[in-house]
């Protein structure tokens, strides 16, 4: 079976057996045991002298581990290991043995090519994928020509004749958009300057917010300089009619001019990018923003239609899409206006667009192809709640009146009553006729159809994979939200994630109900969630723990599959819970949780709460038991495996378990950081709140936060004149973007189905290891020989500005990311690499919140520092982190800022 790997079997140093390496702490702790002769004796493993009877396994095991035996054959009369649930796999595994293998089950290795699969992968080609930018910038960049957009009505165009240079006014205070770029014309040739209150008259127009975006920060950095002509063109043919324009056509030149001061690597990759993003912008701006949005749906409904995922568009969304499609284009305008609208309900008379010159006749249109639907009638399932909605305050009051209910009070909690009042279904009948009759009989409203809503959706989930992206996602790349990286021709349109529509149906209803749980949890109702939870959720869970359930998917798909979203909905509900003292409940919970094959990724956090709450009933010895089956599960990993030895260690001295009191990792767990010691007082100390400190040199400054406190404890060269950044996992994630951005956008089958992602689909999945395994060694290996910053530079040159997962751009430049990297060396720096390519998501949070550097007499130096204030406790994930850093070779530390 993929994933499975030999088993590995070492020597005991007691009797010398073979015994699994797996179980080696049970046979070791029982074998130190059958020797001592006193009862008193056995509790007594602490402090014994090596190769004594008494002998601690921890003494014991510092000498066998490293040169441990291992055994490709197991003997017949081994014990037999505990088996994960059926037809769960354990995860993939790259073989990086740091703190005593405590982060999973011992492994063979890297060099193991049984876990490659067969699957046959296309040549590697990344970098034959991206643009590679010219570094060497002119002085004067080429210059292109954009349209204006929302000029002034009192400027005609024969104002200025053709060729007229106009200055570029950045308008930072814009309410609308703080990026808005002004075009006015100035005798002189310096920038007039825009009074607050008063439009001039030599405003001309903004340039298109797609351009502007993209030049606004170079302008603000003073890494570009702008100059604009004025130029005119009649509209081609050709081209729609352009968003905000007359049919004169009035352009500007725009001229760019690089600052003349001394630029580092980074920011010529910048300029250079931003400016090809802007010319290309440019194009898209003579559209406008709106039609941008339509003609590219309509590209992402073709791409729909002819990939493996076209059977999930019923007959019916198909009609309406290809309905839709031959409208007018103001009909179609008016809809895709409609459609990003959050409201369900609209007023013919509120509708105003400068694309729809005739509302009304686009609003004919589409209700005679049915595709909007007139307030006037009502279908059976539809909710009267979104028509009340729509109503003004006075019309509320009005139908309250009518209604003979009490009219006062706030609009919601009008609706509140209203609803109240008539839920039978003559009563909802009796209201819309009351509704109805505010309007005289004719509402004026208008609402899209239920399967117009629907097709949409399914377009637009399918083209991104993210439930929460609407049609303006489209085109969150032209106005500088998001780059995303090319994919050339690697896209899968071959395979299908969904089987039927009735699969893709139930994951977005399941995707909803959470939707309304998270929503409910941010308004502070945890009562109601909690009540939704046991509705939805307990059901669910009573059924998913049958062996006879079958998987629906094996791999990194199974992310998208319902269980997997109503299992994170059950981690939930454990948490309701336990805050409501029901811990027998959420025992019982969790036990079938763990007895299913759902969700393998939240085995940890399963296991961590049940022998907590194990604990808190006083089941000490059913916790000593799920602790021992914790740790021979394969999932559980990082931070969660730690805390579950913690507490084991705890729970072993009350159970007399001796094999876990001289496990070979106990020494790890007991383990505390060095400790760097800051006094400084918080001014909100008995405040429930993110302290605020300030230090007895600076009494009566600018308060900071305990990490900025510690910044600046680290940067005098009392404490060594250290630099660094506030950045927890930020920095670390960012340095493996870098470093695997080849491996991350490699072209694996099955991992890419738009053009609209940042990183494939099984990043942060086992998955990942087991599809580049090969690539992900050779990389580890270069990291190890040193060559990280060449890797970096490499990387920075040919991705700069672009969505990577995980990459901020921002946070150190080039330069220092570097000496990051020199100060960490090559063999820390892959061991870190590794583990969070082994389990990205394990080691997202928990990271150190400072990283610091600095050039000593050895050569560059790396520090991480965990700050905690009084009374803050070390989480288990960040402990996993100070271990992992401190068995890397990278030096840790914790700093404790008190009074």
């Amino acid at each position: 079976m993929l994933g499975e790997e030999s088993e590995e079997w070492a020597v005991c140093p007691v009797c010398q057996d073979k015994c699994r390496l797996s179980q080696a702490d049970w046979h070791v702790g029982t074998c130190l045991i059958k020797n001592c002769t006193s009862p008193t004796r056995k509790r007594k493993f602490e402090g014994c002298r090596p190769g004594s009877k008494e002998a601690s396994l921890s003494t014991l095991w510092s000498g066998v581990l490293p040169q441990r035996n291992v055994s490709s054959s197991p003997p017949s009369s081994s014990p037999p290991s505990f088996i994960s649930p059926p037809e769960l796999r354990p995860p993939a595994r790259l073989g990086i043995a740091l703190c005593g293998e405590r982060w999973r089950l011992p492994t063979t290795g890297l060099g193991s090519s049984s876990a490659l699969g067969n699957a046959k992968r296309p040549a590697k080609t990344a970098a034959a994928d991206v643009v590679v930018v010219n570094l060497s910038l002119p002085v004067k960049l080429k210059s292109i020509l954009v349209p204006l957009l929302n000029r002034t009505k009192h400027n005609k165009v024969t104002s200025y004749p053709d060729g007229t240079d106009v200055n570029i006014v950045k308008q930072k205070e814009n309410p609308a958009d703080p990026r808005a770029s002004l075009c006015a014309y100035s005798s002189s040739s310096a920038s007039a300057k825009i009074p607050d209150n008063e439009e001039p008259r030599n405003v001309l127009g903004y340039l298109p917010r797609q351009v502007s975006a993209h030049l606004s920060p170079l302008m603000d950095e003073g890494l570009l300089f702008l100059t604009a002509t004025l130029r005119y063109r009649r509209t081609d043919t050709a081209i729609l009619p352009r968003e905000g324009e007359s049919t004169d056509g009035l352009f500007v030149a725009l001229c760019a001019t690089v600052s003349n001061a001394v630029l580092r690597e980074e920011q010529r990759v910048l300029l250079a990018s931003t400016w090809s993003a802007a010319t290309k912008a440019s194009d898209d701006a003579r559209l406008g923003l709106q039609e941008v949005i339509r003609l590219r749906f309509w590209t992402a409904v073709g791409r729909v239609r002819s990939s493996a995922h076209s059977h999930l568009l019923d007959t019916a969304e198909v009609c309406v899409l290809e309905t839709l499609r031959k409208c007018s284009l103001p009909a179609q305008r008016l809809a895709f206006r409609l459609l990003q609208r959050k409201t369900t309900w609209f007023r013919i008379s509120s509708l105003q667009y400068s694309d729809v010159p005739h509302v009304e006749s686009a609003v004919d249109e589409l209700q005679k192809h049915g595709l909007v639907l007139s307030g006037d009638n009502r279908e059976g399932n539809e909710k009267i709640e979104a028509r009340l909605t729509a109503l003004k305050s006075d019309e509320l009051i009005m139908l309250s009146k009518l209604l003979g209910l009490d009219h006062r009070g706030t609009k919601a909690k009008l609706i509140a009553l209203i609803l109240s009042s008539t839920k039978t279904s003559n009563g909802e009948h009796r209201l819309f006729h009351n509704w109805l009759s505010i309007f005289n009989g004719r509402s004026g409203m208008i609402r899209l159809c239920t399967v117009s809503l629907r097709a949409v959706q399914i377009v637009n989930f399918l083209t991104f994979l993210r439930p929460s992206c609407g049609l303006q996602s489209l085109v969150l790349e032209d106005v500088g939200v998001v780059r995303y990286p090319p994919r050339g021709g690697s896209l899968d349109v071959a395979s299908s994630i969904f089987t039927s529509r009735v699969d893709l149906d139930e994951y977005l209803d399941v995707i909803a109900e959470a939707s309304v749980i998270d929503a409910t949890l941010d308004a502070g109702d945890e009562k109601t969630a909690l009540k939704i939870l046991e509705t939805r959720i307990l059901p669910w869970v009573n059924g998913c723990a049958p062996p006879s359930k079958p998987l629906k998917h094996q791999s990194f798909l199974r992310r998208f599959e319902p269980d997997w979203v109503r299992a994170k909905m059950a981690t939930i509900c454990v948490s309701l819970l336990e805050r409501n003292t029901r811990h027998a409940d959420a025992n019982v919970l969790l036990t079938r949780l763990l007895a299913g094959r759902v969700c393998p990724e939240k085995r940890g956090t399963w296991y961590l709460r049940l022998i907590i709450n194990l604990n808190n009933l006083g089941l000490l010895k059913n916790a000593m038991q799920a602790c021992d089956r914790a740790l021979q599960d394969p999932w559980v990993r990082c931070g969660d495996r730690l805390g579950i030895q913690r507490r084991a260690l705890r729970l072993a001295r009350n159970v007399k378990s001796w094999g876990t009191l001289g496990a070979r990792w106990r020494s790890d767990i007991v383990w505390e950081a060095p400790i760097d010691r800051v006094r400084a007082r918080a001014l909100n100390g008995t405040e429930r709140e993110k302290k605020r400190y300030c230090t007895f040199s600076e009494v009566g400054a600018a308060t900071v936060s305990v990490e900025e406190l510690a910044l600046t404890h680290y940067a005098t060269e009392e404490a060594g004149s250290w630099r660094g950044v506030h950045s927890e996992s930020r920095v670390w994630m960012t340095l493996f973007g870098l470093l695997f951005a080849d491996v991350i956008m490699s072209p694996v089958p099955g991992v890419f189905y738009g053009p609209f992602q940042s990183a494939p689909l099984d990043f942060g999945t086992d998955s990942f290891v087991k599809a580049r395994r090969e690539e992900i060694s050779n990389l580890l290996s270069r990291i190890r020989r040193g060559d990280g910053c060449k890797i970096v530079r490499d990387i920075w040159g040919r991705y700069y500005g672009t969505a990577i997962h995980g990459v901020s751009w921002i946070i150190l430049s080039l330069d220092e990311l570097c000496e990051v990297i020199a100060g960490l060396g090559g063999r820390p720096l892959a061991e870190i690499m590794g583990l969070i390519a082994e389990d990205t998501s394990g080691w997202t949070g928990g990271a150190p919140d400072l990283l610091l550097w600095r050039q000593s007499s050895v050569g560059p130096t790396v520090k991480a520092v965990e700050v905690k204030s009084k009374n803050d406790q070390l989480s288990d994930q960040q402990r996993a982190w100070l271990l992992a850093l401190r068995d890397a070779g990278v030096n840790a530390a914790v700093c404790r800022v008190s009074f």
